[in-house]
């Protein structure tokens, strides 16, 4: 039973459900109180969980529940770290949803933390706009983005990031077939989009890159599905999404300005 309720929470975690939290300015004059506290839920979390990372954890305007952030999910713990709650909170007052204004904070990221010259460049008519997507070669629902979705796409310039997975056996040695041909970006469309051979050549410099955009998918993303998307502003989303949608998370997620030392010509 231990074992189940352990699988649960953590493919809870992982799996996106609706996990409420009342992260919004928590701090206030009791949080140095709230410590022993603290240092007790993250010790019995770290003893029934042990696979559990555990970014930080916090207290609520629940009295007696704390929020768990692990990664871009949350997840609630009594005063001792050995009950968890999982659900959707409100405000009935307000009616806000405490879940979906945490979820948006955590699913986002900093343009800046993206190294961009690591990335295959596309640019799309005049390239105005800037997304980045975390795909794996041998994927249906990249390939399908590929060929359905990022076609369509005007005027954005695109940063791929190569995240092969582990279920797709062949995907880590084509990424390094897409990285050593000639012309990458060519390469990786022309296989994803409409079918063609990679080349045979999967042994040189810049099939080096790929051990550090997994690093980029892991540790700055924390990417757990493909393709992955990052909007303009940072806002992530998953999934394989039409065309005239994302343009449509395109023009309603965007930012003033990419800092100018991480913004390629």
């Amino acid at each position: 039973m231990k074992k189940i309720a352990q699988y649960l929470l953590m493919a809870g975690i992982l799996a996106g459900i609706s996990i409420p939290t009342f992260a919004q300015n928590n701090t206030n004059s009791n949080d140095i109180n709230q410590q022993p506290n603290i240092d007790l839920i993250k010790k019995n979390l770290q003893t029934n969980l042990p696979d559990l990372t555990i970014d930080q954890i916090i207290s609520t305007p629940f009295t007696g529940v704390y929020e768990v952030d692990s990664g871009r999910k949350v997840f609630y713990v009594n005063s001792t770290g050995n009950i968890a709650l999982i659900g959707n909170m409100l405000d009935l007052t307000t009616k806000t949803s405490y879940t979906e204004q945490r979820s948006n904070d955590l699913n986002k990221i900093e343009w800046s933390k993206l190294p961009l010259d690591l990335a295959i460049r596309r640019v799309i008519g005049n390239g105005a706009e800037s997304i980045a997507i975390f795909t794996d070669p041998d994927c249906p629902f990249c390939k399908r983005l590929e060929a359905e979705t990022t076609a369509k796409l005007k005027d954005v310039t695109i940063y791929y990031y190569l995240y092969p997975l582990s279920i797709h056996p062949n995907a880590a040695d084509d990424s390094k077939k897409i990285l050593c041909a000639e012309n990458p970006e060519s390469s990786m469309l022309a296989f994803m989009a409409k079918g063609k051979p990679l080349g045979k050549n999967n042994n040189c410099n810049n099939a080096n890159k790929l051990d550090k955009m997994q690093l980029v998918a892991n540790k700055v993303v924390q990417v757990t599905a493909t393709p992955t998307i990052i909007l303009p502003n940072g806002k992530i989303i998953s999934g394989l999404v039409p065309a005239d949608y994302l343009s449509r998370l395109i023009d309603q997620n965007q930012i003033e300005s990419i800092p100018t030392n991480n913004k390629q010509k």
